[in-house]
């Protein structure tokens, strides 16, 4: 009888995980990168050029799960650094089909204002070129995490709605903290279908936090046109806060040489407002780069440089930095 039994609860543990199999998909992706550089320019952290080894190295695991049910396809994706074994992203969604699709986004970046704040084209593997200077860290203010979002289209208009209360805050603002009753509500519209090659689009959002600043509002258009093997970019935004209003303008450009390298330019403007009281001069950014990928290898160069640094004249911050980097 007990083997009875046994034979039963194995047929029936088999039948299970059968259908679990059937039922889901798992996939486990990563990545690895080297990189070299270097750093110069007149902020603290700049002089004397880097501290300690110019060489780095990542690791990036990255797992996704999938399932069919009733509702629609669920998919499930955990991102994790392997420098410090730490979830790094996440990201839950739900896509209904014509319905639209929810998302529970834990640090992807994948919808709304974080999703479109820089939409230059530039080479693969190239940063924007306001990033990793000191001086002027762009952000949307749209939380980073903890956030819910509803995508869909509708006549060739695609759109995000995304809100977080308190999820992530505005975090990813050195100025402020993800404390209190602050919450984000942004939209963002954008469309392809109105000239092959062609997008256009526009994002606006309301930041309310009660810990630093009453109410923040951030605007931002954009259009990207590709011809042939140039893609040609321009965005504008605006940032109004009760401490630090900029107008950002931004363009850039993108040439394929062939399947394999591309090279970029990209410059950004940032016209400080008068609440800015160091501010002497407008901030800008220059970055240039240059990539070759072969199969899952990336090899790429990028230099970035910030002049007027934070609004101070004169004030200079440079990094360049060459990476190999592997997909699997």
């Amino acid at each position: 009888m007990n083997n009875l039994k046994k034979i039963g609860l194995t047929a029936l543990a088999g039948s299970l995980v059968s259908f679990g199999a059937h039922a889901a998909e798992m996939t486990v992706t990563g990545g690895a990168k080297v990189t070299y550089v270097s750093e110069s320019g007149d902020s603290d952290s700049r002089k004397g050029n880097v501290t300690g080894s110019p060489l780095g190295f990542e690791q990036m695991l990255g797992f996704n799960g999938s399932a069919e049910n009733d509702i629609g396809n669920i998919s499930l994706y955990v991102g994790f650094d392997m420098a410090g074994v730490a979830k790094s992203s996440s990201a839950l969604t739900i896509d209904m089909g014509d319905s639209g699709t929810i998302a529970f986004d834990g640090g992807t970046a994948g919808y709304g204002m974080n999703n479109k704040k820089d939409t230059l084209p530039r080479a693969s593997g190239a940063e924007q070129a306001w990033d990793d200077t000191a001086g002027d860290a762009y952000t949307t203010g749209e939380a980073t995490s903890g956030m819910v979002a509803y995508r869909n289209s509708i006549a060739g208009m695609n759109y995000d709605v995304v809100y977080a209360k308190n999820g992530g805050g505005n975090s990813n603002d050195d100025t402020q903290t993800a404390a209190g009753d602050d919450s984000s509500k942004t939209l963002t519209v954008w469309t392809d279908t109105l000239m092959d090659g062609m997008q256009v689009g526009a994002g606006y959002g309301k930041i309310d936090d009660t810990t630093s600043i009453d109410i923040e509002k951030q605007a931002t258009v954009w259009a990207k046109y590709a011809v042939g093997s140039v893609t040609l970019g321009l965005q504008m935004a605006d940032h109004n806060k009760a401490a630090d209003d900029e107008s950002i303008m931004m363009y850039g450009i993108a040439f394929n040489l062939n399947d394999n390298a591309s090279l970029s330019y990209n410059k950004r403007e940032v016209e400080l407002g008068d609440q800015v009281a160091s501010a002497t001069s407008d901030h800008e950014d220059t970055g240039i780069a240059a990539s070759y990928t072969m199969g899952g290898m990336t090899l790429s160069a990028f230099q970035n440089e910030a002049d007027n640094a934070g609004g101070t004249a004169g004030k200079t911050d440079k990094r360049t930095q060459v990476s190999l980097s592997f997909a699997f």
